[in-house]
């Protein structure tokens, strides 16, 4: 066996077909980190035969020296299953770095960790890669830890929606809430539309403060994987004259309905149903307010914007029938319209008519305790029937030894000159 470069159609190829493929183990995403900064390189195990049974794209950068940093972002792609091979597939890439001048590379593999029901708990017939983490140790892999937040280049708690051939069914498999959000942010003027490089600046105008990304970046996001249909942006606006009309109409359907209840009430005073009307009477109050309410929001809404305004968005990357939620925003002031959810409802309805197996919500955080910060994030996207993943995590590999006992004592006692810095 042999390690090899590839060329970015051999690896293109092989990471396409591959069971643990994703859209990080690409030559567009490749090309794409190669603007900003890395060095792009994709290589290949070759078996005695001449066959290849295994690749990665690794994303470099000099570190110290001539010396260089990789990082494997979800790789590799292998047969993790296949402990010989992880084994030889480690040697083997360890001497064909070390020859290259890299220090140390980072891995996080797509590859479960543990098997998770929708409450984060672990479904005890389900999959378990405990011996597989055992293993990357006896082959020297430094793991980071099994992390419950974003600490690491890539999320290690995921949550996907398992896609049907019926949008119908995919619908209703929805919880309650969620469903109700996506049809209220609906009625109430809410459409959602593609955009192209041109709405790149609207887009950011929504994104831009959730990281330190630039504008370019996603320039060159959409340029690089557009030209393999791969990017798409989605807007959610708003009609507000469309809101007006459903806020008034609501409102005076309601004045009617509580005005025959007012009747009802004072003709059974001493009826048996006196306190059925009477608790109809209070729930059709509580209901006349909010839509008088949304009747006052509308008129100002529609003096302030009269011919539309976008109020959300999403950046979706497309690959091999599975399509992965990139980044999304929203305009805090329109927060109330769910305008997030009729976004994630028009993904995952174009895409289950499509054929696609599946809809990536992207990262949560491993701690479902209601009390922890970043909770919402979960409830928000567990409401669209979703399966919790847990990756095995980020794992350092050492190629040279000598040069990373180095690397960390400079990055120690630069750590410390910062530190003085900063309280001095």
């Amino acid at each position: 066996m042999q390690i090899i470069e590839l060329t970015k159609e051999q690896f293109d190829k092989f990471a396409f077909n591959h069971k643990n493929h994703n859209f990080y183990q690409t030559s567009q995403y490749g090309a794409l980190m190669n603007r900003h900064g890395y060095i792009d390189i994709y290589v290949g195990l070759l078996d005695d035969g001449n066959n290849l049974i295994g690749a990665t794209l690794i994303l470099s950068y000099k570190k110290l020296g001539n010396f260089k940093v990789g990082y494997a972002p979800r790789g590799f792609l292998i047969d993790f299953n296949d402990f010989n091979l992880v084994a030889t597939f480690t040697k083997l890439l360890k001497n064909y770095l070390f020859r290259l001048g890299y220090i140390y590379i980072t891995i996080d593999p797509y590859v479960i960790h543990v098997e998770r029901d929708i409450k984060g708990n672990p479904i005890p017939s389900g999959v378990n890669n405990e011996n597989l983490i055992e293993l990357l140790g006896k082959l020297n892999y430094i793991h980071f830890g099994f992390n419950l937040n974003f600490e690491t280049a890539k999320p290690r708690w995921n949550i996907v929606t398992k896609l049907n051939n019926s949008s119908t069914q995919t619908f209703s498999s929805f919880n309650k809430e969620t469903r109700n959000k996506i049809r209220k942010s609906y009625k109430r003027g809410v459409t959602i539309y593609k955009g192209n490089r041109n709405d790149l600046k609207l887009f950011y105008s929504l994104v831009g403060k959730k990281h330190s990304r630039k504008l370019n970046y996603y320039f060159d996001y959409y340029e690089i994987f557009s030209k393999n249909d791969m990017f798409d942006i989605y807007f959610a606006k708003l009609d507000p004259a469309v809101y007006m009309k459903t806020s008034k109409d609501l409102y005076e359907n309601e004045l009617k309905y509580n005005s025959e209840i007012t009747n009802l009430v004072q003709k059974n005073t001493k009826s048996k149903k006196k306190n059925k009307y009477i608790s109809l009477k209070m729930s059709s109050d509580r209901l006349l307010s909010v839509y008088k309410n949304d009747v006052v929001n509308a008129n100002n809404l529609f003096k302030a914007y009269p011919n539309e305004v976008v109020i959300a968005t999403s950046a979706v990357i497309k690959y091999n029938k599975e399509a992965f939620f990139l980044i999304d925003g929203y305009n805090e002031k329109f927060k109330s319209f769910s305008a997030n959810h009729l976004i994630k409802w028009a993904v995952i309805n174009e895409f289950t008519k499509k054929g696609y197996s599946s809809v990536h919500h992207n990262g949560i955080t491993g701690n479902f305790d209601k009390s922890d910060p970043l909770y919402g994030l979960y409830e928000f996207k567990k409401g669209f029937n979703v399966e919790v993943v847990e990756y095995i995590g980020e794992f350092n590999l050492i190629i040279n030894k000598q040069t990373y006992n180095t690397y960390l004592r400079l990055s120690s006692l630069k750590n410390i000159f910062n530190t003085k810095n900063k309280h001095s």
